[in-house]
């Protein structure tokens, strides 16, 4: 009895993180391919131009844009996907890093 248990709940244990991973809409700390290498910006990244990368990065994953927020360096954005919100970013102009605030 003790070994099913035990079983069920290691079982339950690696496969829950598993799916749950695979279901991820944006990993922490992603980015955008707007920068040469991750964190190597040589400057700011026009908000037009960041805006761009944005929509293209979510559009590649089946995804639209919401609303938008400029916040200095920052742009943050709601993601939906089949008109229901599915998570919201922080993009960041200097590094192209996005990340979820959700």
């Amino acid at each position: 009895m003790f070994n099913k248990i035990f079983i069920t709940a290691l079982l339950l244990l690696i496969g829950v993180p598993a799916v749950a991973q695979n279901n991820m809409l944006t990993p922490y700390g992603d980015y955008c391919k707007e920068c040469t290498t991750y964190g190597t910006c040589k400057s700011i990244l026009p908000l037009n131009v960041a805006i761009a990368a944005i929509r293209q990065y979510y559009r590649d994953k089946g995804c639209e844009i919401g609303r938008l927020r400029h916040k200095g360096r920052f742009i943050e954005a709601e993601i939906y996907q089949d008109n229901r919100l599915v998570d919201k970013v922080l993009f960041d102009r200097k590094t192209s890093r996005i990340r979820s605030i959700m």
